[in-house]
């Protein structure tokens, strides 16, 4: 009775591995665009994955101890050596089919981790162009703002060239850059203090 229900248990497995590539195919024959549409709609869901990994392990503690289970019994057998190569050689097989089914599982979790990876890095990807184009943007109107006061100067320059408060103008524009550039100066020395020395042990 075991042996039948072990077979029948087997041939159920290598039907649901023969018919799962066949899906795999199926969907790679499909167009390039259908494939990437499909692509996260043709894996199952997080809770399905956890239920399938769960049910690989639970039929993996079950093919282990149904051989576990068959060896203590061909030790009641009077032909011990017999018994146990064909234990050995059910287990095998049951073994053979049952790694069929996680290699498929876990080639599946390997593609949907690297979609995952491949999409958040598209994502990184966009969000820092727009970061980019953002910032390259606000730096050319910086410039262009810069470029018309510095017009406008010059043609207040130009207009109060020669004349007393031209030049009175001329050397506060001077002194308030000095000062200016004096500040950033500082700023800059300006760091944080370094941590103090330890206090020497006596």
């Amino acid at each position: 009775m075991k042996k039948l229900l072990l077979f029948l248990l087997a041939g159920v497995c290598a039907a649901a591995a023969l018919a799962q590539p066949a899906v795999v195919t199926e969907a790679s024959a499909s167009a390039p665009t259908l494939a990437a549409s499909q692509a996260a709609t043709a894996f199952p869901s997080v809770d399905e994955r956890n239920l399938q990994r769960t049910d690989l392990s639970r039929r993996r503690q079950q093919l282990e101890a149904q051989y576990r289970q068959d060896m203590k019994q061909c030790y009641q057998n009077f032909d011990v050596n017999t018994c146990r190569l064909q234990a050995r050689e059910r287990r095998i097989q049951a073994n053979a089919v049952l790694r069929k089914e996680e290699l498929n599982f876990n080639a599946m979790e390997r593609q949907i981790q690297g979609d995952e990876a491949i999409r958040s890095l598209a994502e990184r990807n966009s969000e820092a162009e727009l970061k980019k184009a953002e910032a390259e943007r606000a730096a050319s109107i910086a410039a262009s703002k810069e470029r018309a006061d510095a017009n406008a100067q010059k043609q207040i320059d130009h207009a109060l060239q020669g004349t007393k408060r031209g030049e009175y103008e001329l050397k506060q524009r001077e002194a308030a850059q000095r000062r200016a550039d004096v500040e950033k100066k500082l700023r800059e020395r300006n760091k944080e203090p370094a941590a103090p020395l330890p206090v020497p042990s006596q």
